[in-house]
């Protein structure tokens, strides 16, 4: 049953357990926002259903949680275009989980699928309408299994030199996105009830923002939006 979508909840869960606060009160108004409710899609969850959040707790399980793939797209259509939606995707615009530079990674998304924890994958148009900038939407079901993976991915890109440590990320209870969209697209994803997911070592969000330990050690929460 989809009864309440984004959760405030989110927002003052991490200010009591915050890793940083702003001396000078208040949060900056250009790199974070609160979570709040949205138009269409997602719903609050509140523990272990089978769905790929379970173990949740704290924070985590204050997110929104979605129902498949078709409530990811309504959601996220919230605060940026997402045109021309497919929940069938055959190309590999999932750069930052498949091998994007291999002629087979099509036929290698049902073993990727499972490595990462991913239950459905869907794509969108973005802000130019372009294809090759689309959103990368998943339903995820084992969110643990997909920090772990995304972690292992961007260690390994930071050490050959390349990747960087940004938050690009926004996660909920049973999903991932990554859009392709405008400064304030990407801020306005936390007002959906989700967070950046950021598993870069030594990553620290600034001092007026807040942050919280995802599922896998070395990941971590965050309200920070670097635009």
């Amino acid at each position: 049953m989809r009864t309440k979508q984004a959760v405030a909840a989110v927002a003052a869960l991490l200010a009591l357990t915050a890793t940083s606060c702003d001396d000078d009160g208040g949060q900056s108004d250009s790199q974070s926002s609160q979570a709040s409710t949205g138009k269409n899609g997602g719903q609050a969850g509140s523990g272990a259903d089978g769905d790929g959040t379970t173990g949740t707790d704290g924070v985590e399980a204050q997110l929104a949680k979605v129902a498949g793939a078709d409530e990811l797209i309504r959601l996220i259509s919230n605060v940026t275009t997402c045109e021309y939606a497919s929940t069938e995707p055959k190309d590999t615009v999932f750069g930052d989980i498949d091998d994007s530079s291999s002629d087979s990674a099509v036929a290698e998304m049902s073993k990727t699928n499972a490595a990462w924890g991913i239950k459905e994958r869907a794509t969108c148009d973005g802000v130019d309408g372009s294809a090759s900038n689309g959103h990368v939407l998943l339903v995820v079901s084992d969110m643990a299994r997909f920090e772990a993976e995304f972690k292992a991915r961007q260690e390994a890109e930071l050490a050959a030199g390349e990747g960087d440590t940004r938050t690009r990320w926004f996660v909920g209870q049973n999903f991932a996105v990554r859009i392709y969209a405008t400064d304030s697209d990407e801020r306005d994803m936390l007002s959906l009830g989700t967070l950046g997911l950021n598993c870069a070592p030594n990553y620290a969000a600034p001092p007026n923002s807040t942050t919280q330990e995802a599922l896998v050690d070395g990941c971590i929460l965050t309200n920070f939006v670097d635009a």
